[in-house]
């Protein structure tokens, strides 16, 4: 189970707890667990404990919880850290045996949970759902009702949207979403950096344009830091709106600093696209390791008529900035110094020398001379790739293996005149050596401009919740986009039965493998992709060495973090 997993099940305990202690006469408010569940929650959100902290936490009298917290310690569930060369300053932390003790006990609790009521399966009696998701209740969805009251026919709401698959349904069937919002929407469609350029334009302006914007998850540092869209707290409290189906990783990106800004609608994840039929034919496993993506690009390149080992996204700008740093993730590195949290890294509350580049380092390195070997093997307009180029390359069966997110697929899931068509399996994105498995999250969620006049917010909010219901999730992937961020949605039988990706997806969530740190959605998230664009679009033409591409790259990011403050 992964960390957001676990916390949740606590979520469950606590909250039952609580029922029988302070709602009911039923038992008495337990200090020993109530430290347990304090540490242990913290832990998982990587927090700090101090004596204070976990005292008032007992929910007892001062004296009683510091005669527990000692107890705890002596039984080796807790722990005490210096945090001084006095000694005398110190933090308290859950020992391993404390960490272990609760995970057994929370699988033991997901499977009973599963054996009462059915979600376990029948052949091993493990636990394949998401504890607290709807997902746990799996049945196949209705087609989506109209709105009960509607936005209302006098009015026109306008969405700022990316040309990508969702999108193109939504747009392509407008007049279906009329019929069942009650009102006209006008969506537009632009490409990803046009799509920035006129938020930011439309932020400028004294009243917005548009009543939503679909933001790329990166942006939503820049986004909030800058006031561009509205915070949704105070709305998600008033409606007492249910999240807690969606993928974790999905409602994670679409806030910033633990705070809602956006609703996920469009999530994706990169993995590793390969023609099963080729790898099958030369006997080959599917490419778990980078030195695997290496050997298998070598072996497969022109081992059939105009046929590349892999197609690259190598494109000047935004495209190979972004390989660059999936690629250093895949090494083990963030491009920034972001905070360790276990084996993955955070990407909330950061500040000073977490901003700093990590881009001249050993993880640079070795991405920049893999990017270089590969491009040995990649088809020759991988120099010029960009995310459509390179899917449309693929899927025309010009190359044996490509990087791609996952809702790309669809222009050769979907369509059985594609060379491709039928003949390709996915995998997470390889890793290096010693390094765990991450693929990136990217996608888009739907958000509020902060300068959409008060009035006309209500109405925002209310179709941005309906557009980002399961239903409609389902009404997408019926429509082409293959891609869900919800548990119900992905579990639905005939969302599942028109592509096994969006199991794969799922399956990968709930395992804690998509992450949104290998693209750190820090404010200036724009501005370093268009240095790395450069930078490195250079070296791969080869007008730069390594040292120098990354150097230069290195000090302008360096200098960037300086202008803004930073460090």
């Amino acid at each position: 189970m992964t960390k957001e997993e676990l916390l949740r099940i606590l979520d469950f305990v606590d909250t039952t707890r609580s029922l029988t202690e302070k709602r009911a006469n039923f038992s008495m408010v337990d200090p020993r667990w109530n430290l347990i569940s304090f540490a242990v929650r913290r832990h998982y959100e990587s927090k700090l404990n101090t004596t204070t902290s976990m005292a008032l936490a007992a929910d007892v009298p001062y004296g009683s919880a510091l005669r527990r917290i000692n107890e705890l310690i002596e039984e080796n569930l807790l722990l005490k850290r210096a945090r001084s060369k006095t000694g005398k300053s110190f933090s308290i932390h859950p020992s391993k045996k404390l960490i272990n003790e609760f995970e057994a006990f929370a699988f033991q609790l997901k499977s009973h949970v599963g054996n009462t009521f059915g979600f376990n399966n029948e052949e091993t009696g493990s636990g394949d759902f998401y504890f607290g998701g709807s997902y746990m209740a799996s049945r196949i969805l209705s087609f989506p009702s109209v709105m009960k009251d509607g936005i209302g026919y006098d009015q026109v709401l306008r969405i700022l949207t990316p040309s990508d698959p969702t999108f193109i349904t939504l747009s392509g069937f407008s007049r279906n979403l009329n019929e069942f919002s009650g009102g006209r929407l006008e969506i537009i469609n632009l490409p990803l950096d046009e799509l920035h350029e006129e938020i930011t334009r439309n932020a400028a302006k004294p009243a917005s344009d548009y009543d939503i914007i679909a933001l790329d998850l990166p942006w939503i540092g820049e986004l909030v830091e800058k006031n561009m869209i509205r915070p949704l707290k105070d709305i998600i409290e008033r409606e007492r709106y249910r999240f807690s189906d969606f993928h974790n990783t999905a409602w994670k990106g679409s806030g910033y600093d633990g705070e809602p800004y956006a609703l996920p609608i469009q999530p994706t994840a990169e993995l590793l696209f390969y023609r099963k039929d080729l790898f099958d034919l030369a006997e080959m496993s599917p490419p778990q390791t980078m030195d695997d993506v290496l050997l298998s690009a070598k072996r497969l390149h022109h081992s059939q008529p105009d046929l590349a080992g892999i197609v690259m996204n190598y494109g000047p700008g935004s495209p190979i900035a972004h390989t660059f740093m999936q690629t250093m993730a895949d090494f083990g590195q963030p491009v920034i110094n972001l905070p360790e949290m276990g084996c993955d890294f955070g990407v909330d509350n950061l500040h000073g020398e977490h901003f700093r580049p990590l881009i001249d380092s050993a993880a640079g390195y070795q991405a920049a001379h893999f990017m270089i070997e590969l491009s040995r093997y990649a088809h020759p307009d991988s120099i010029g790739c960009n995310w459509d180029q390179r899917m449309k390359l693929f899927a025309n069966g010009k190359a044996a293996m490509t990087y791609g997110w996952s809702i790309r697929s669809s222009i050769f899931e979907l369509n059985v005149s594609c060379p491709a068509h039928g003949k390709v399996e996915y995998v997470p994105h390889p890793h290096g050596p010693g390094v765990k498995t991450v693929s990136p999250v990217g996608g888009f969620s739907l958000a509020i401009p902060a300068n959409l006049s008060e009035s006309r917010v209500p109405t925002a909010w209310k179709m941005m919740e309906y557009l980002t219901r399961p239903e409609l999730m389902k009404w997408y992937v019926q429509n082409g986009n293959l891609s869900s961020p919800r548990f119900s949605t992905s579990a639905d039988p005939e969302v599942r039965a028109m592509s096994n990706i969006i199991e794969r997806v799922d399956a990968m969530e709930k395992k804690g493998q998509l992450q949104l740190w290998p693209r750190p959605p820090i404010p200036e998230f724009s501005d370093m992709v268009a240095i790395l664009g450069e930078e490195i679009h250079a070296l791969i033409q080869g007008d730069l060495s390594v040292a120098s591409a990354l150097k230069k790259a290195q000090k302008r990011v360096d200098r960037l973090m300086r202008e803004r403050g930073r460090y």
